[in-house]
Order: structure tokens, then C-alpha cells, then sequence
């Protein structure tokens, strides 16, 4: 309990035991007046039977407010536990479309990739056949100067000296 529980409950035992060992004093009879009758009848006993009732008034309303904290709290767990499944398929479908997005780059990267590839590959034929042509050429002329100065040579040896 907490400390209010505590120190309600001491004073309750305190004004029972008060009760209990004055007794006899508190149950003489005296005459009072309740503005249209005067009753013969224990004072301490009427307070004591209106203190009862005020406790027991208080004990009520304190159940009452319980119960309404309770229902206000059932309430409220119930809005949380929508406004959770809220968020948590909110955030399921922002992961859903950051993986449609992630696969849509994804599949774009793949085509440039592709495209990047199959430029490479011609331009590469190209240099390719450009450098067999031009090996070609250049093997095309060393052969021709090898045949003159091989002419020359020839034309040299024979020639007389």
C-alpha cells in the first residue's frame, strides 16, 4: 500500500481502540437536539454511526473512481493497440515499397551495366580489327622494304666491282 493507505488505515485502528476502551463513556445517553426533535440517545454513538458512513461513502467512491481509471485504461490500451497495427502496417508497407524502389534501381543498374558491357565489347572489335589492319599494313610494308632492299642487294651483287 502506499503511504496515504498506511497512515488511514493506522488512524482507523487508533479510533477503534479509542472506541473500545471508552465505551461506557461514549454509550451514556444524553439528550440531543436535531432542530425539530430532541431524542435521548448516545452522542458518540451518532458520530460514530456518521463516521461509518462517511467511510463507507469514501470506500465507495474510491472503487467507483477505480473502476472508471480501469475502463478509461482498458480504453486507452485498446486505441494503443490500433494505433500500433497502424504504425506496424504503415511500416511494413514503407518497407515493401523501399524493396520496389531498391528492385527498380537495381534493375536499372543491371541495364546500364549491360549497356556499358555491350559498348565495351564493339569498341574493343573495333580497336581489334583496326589493330589487325593496321599489323597488316605495317607487316605489308616491312615486307615491301625487305623485298627493295633485298632488290637492292641483289642489284649490287651483281653489278661488277
Amino acid at each position: 500500500m502506499q503511504l496515504l493507505g498506511w497512515l488511514i488505515l493506522a488512524t482507523l485502528v487508533l479510533l477503534s481502540l479509542f472506541t473500545a476502551i471508552n465505551w461506557t463513556l461514549l454509550a451514556a445517553p444524553a439528550s440531543i437536539d436535531l432542530l425539530v426533535v430532541t431524542v435521548q440517545a448516545p452522542p458518540a454513538l451518532i458520530v460514530l454511526t456518521a463516521l461509518l458512513a462517511i467511510v463507507a461513502l469514501f470506500g465507495i467512491y474510491v472503487v467507483s473512481l477505480r473502476t472508471a481509471t480501469l475502463v478509461e485504461t482498458r480504453r486507452h490500451l485498446k486505441v494503443l493497440e490500433g494505433q500500433r497495427e497502424l504504425a506496424e502496417k504503415a511500416e511494413a508497407s514503407r518497407f515493401t515499397a523501399l524493396a520496389a524502389q531498391i528492385e527498380q534501381e537495381l534493375a536499372g543498374t543491371r541495364t546500364l551495366i549491360e549497356e556499358t558491357r555491350a559498348q565495351t565489347i564493339a569498341r574493343i572489335e573495333a580497336l581489334e580489327a583496326t589493330f589487325a589492319r593496321t599489323l597488316d599494313e605495317t607487316a605489308n610494308a616491312v615486307f615491301a622494304n625487305i623485298g627493295e632492299v633485298d632488290d637492292k642487294l641483289d642489284r649490287l651483287a651483281q653489278t661488277p666491282r
